[in-house]
C-alpha cells in the first residue's frame, strides 16, 4: 500500500511540475498590463523562469547535489561517454526532419519558428532561456521526473520521448503532417532519456541538451 501511496504521490508531483513549466509564465505575465514594453516584458519572463527554475532546483536538490559532485569530478570523460548517444539521436533528427521538410513539403515546425523569431528580438534572453533554463527544467521534468513514475527500462525512455516531443509540438495546429515532427522531436528526446538511464546522471542529459540548443542558436545566429 505505501508502495501505491508513494507513486501516486510521484506522479502528482510530476504532474503539477509540468503544468507549471506550460503555463506559469503565461500566468505570471497576466498580472502585468499588456503594454508593456519589450525591455519589460524580458524582465517579467526572466523573473517567471528564474522563479521555475528555482522551484524544480529546491525539489530536485538532493539528486542534483549528488550528480554535480559525480559528474564534473571527471567532466571530459563523463561528456565523451554520453556524447556518442546524442550523435546517434541527432542524426536521427536531422534525417527525419531533412524527410519531412523536403519530401513531404511541409515547412519547419511552428515551435521552432516562434525561437527564430524570439531570438531576433530579444537574443539575449533567448540564449539564457533556451542554454540554461529550457535544459535543466526539460531534463529535470522530463528525464529524473518521468524516471521515477515507470520501473520498466523500455516504457520509460519511450515515454519521456513522446511526453517530451508532445510538449514541443503543444502550440502546433494538429493534423498529419505536423505529427510527423514527432519522430524529430522524439528522437532526441529518447536519445537523452536513454543516456540518463545509462549514467544514472542528470547532468549528463543537462549538459548534451544545453549543448544541442547553444550550437543551434549560434548557427542559427551565425546563418541569420
Amino acid at each position: 500500500m505505501q508502495k501505491i501511496e508513494k507513486k501516486i504521490f510521484v506522479v502528482l508531483k510530476v504532474f503539477i511540475l509540468l503544468l507549471l513549466l506550460l503555463t506559469f509564465k503565461s500566468i505570471f505575465i497576466s498580472f502585468f498590463p499588456n503594454n508593456l514594453n519589450n525591455i519589460l516584458k524580458v524582465i517579467i519572463f526572466l523573473i517567471s523562469d528564474l522563479i521555475v527554475i528555482s522551484i524544480l532546483l529546491i525539489v530536485y536538490r538532493k539528486t542534483l547535489i549528488k550528480d554535480f559532485k559525480s559528474y564534473f569530478k571527471d567532466f571530459l570523460n563523463n561528456f565523451e561517454q554520453s556524447f556518442k548517444y546524442y550523435i546517434i539521436g541527432l542524426a536521427i533528427m536531422i534525417i527525419s526532419n531533412l524527410i519531412i521538410v523536403v519530401f513531404i513539403n511541409n515547412q519547419i515546425a511552428s515551435n521552432e519558428e516562434s525561437v527564430r523569431s524570439l531570438i531576433d528580438i530579444v537574443p539575449l534572453y533567448m540564449i539564457f532561456s533556451v542554454s540554461i533554463y529550457a535544459p535543466i527544467t526539460e531534463e529535470l521534468i522530463f528525464r529524473k521526473g518521468i524516471r521515477e513514475i515507470f520501473n520498466n527500462k523500455y516504457l520509460y525512455i519511450i515515454s519521456s520521448g513522446i511526453i517530451f516531443a508532445s510538449m514541443h509540438l503543444a502550440s502546433e495546429n494538429l493534423s498529419l503532417n505536423t505529427l510527423l515532427y514527432i519522430i524529430p522531436y522524439s528522437s532526441l528526446g529518447i536519445t537523452f532519456a536513454y543516456t540518463y538511464y545509462k549514467t544514472n546522471n542528470i547532468f549528463s542529459t543537462i549538459m548534451l541538451h544545453s549543448f544541442h540548443n547553444t550550437m543551434a542558436i549560434i548557427l542559427y545566429l551565425i546563418g541569420g
